[in-house]
């Protein structure tokens, strides 16, 4: 089973990001398949451009930074 909807890279990147949004942690998104840094990520700092590779990382960084003490806790 996957939580994924779409099986390659570029909807992965996407989905994460959509599930951020909904979570809280970013402020809005924006993608635009044409453009070199297709990825625009609203936050507080203002809005970030990013390409497919960025946004993966960001990510990812942003759900260890959301998530990453309510994993650890010992229960």
């Amino acid at each position: 089973m996957s939580i994924w909807a779409r099986g390659d890279r570029t909807g992965r990147v996407g989905e994460a990001l959509l599930m951020l949004e909904g979570q809280g942690i970013i402020d809005g998104l924006e993608i635009l398949p044409t453009e070199d840094k297709p990825y625009r990520v609203r936050v507080p700092a203002g809005i970030v451009h990013m390409d497919e590779d960025e946004a993966a990382m960001f990510a990812l960084g942003a759900v260890v930074g959301a998530f990453g003490d309510v994993a650890r806790q010992r229960v």
